[in-house]
């Protein structure tokens, strides 16, 4: 997860972009194993008020599986072609 310092609802472009490279760098290295991970925004945050983005890697035997097809997928990055969307 890539939070911001200060609870604040959202961040400027150049924040937004550097925060996405951040999380598509980490995924890369922590979801290896995954063909594709994604980079989702906040639409189930408990504090609305904290920007932040999560990573996560698809996989439907997790129990948040049904919450993750609901929120707004921001990139998807493939780790077989290494293509991002």
């Amino acid at each position: 997860m890539i939070v911001a310092k200060e609870h604040i609802h959202s961040v400027d472009y150049i924040t937004y972009d550097v925060a996405l490279q951040i999380a598509e760098e980490i995924g890369k290295k922590v979801f290896s194993y995954a063909p594709k991970f994604v980079i989702m925004d906040s639409t189930f945050a408990t504090i609305k008020e904290h920007w932040h983005l999560v990573v996560t890697d698809l996989d439907p035997k997790s129990k948040d599986f049904d919450q993750i097809l609901l929120t707004k997928w921001v990139r998807v990055v493939d780790n077989v072609n290494g293509d991002t969307v």
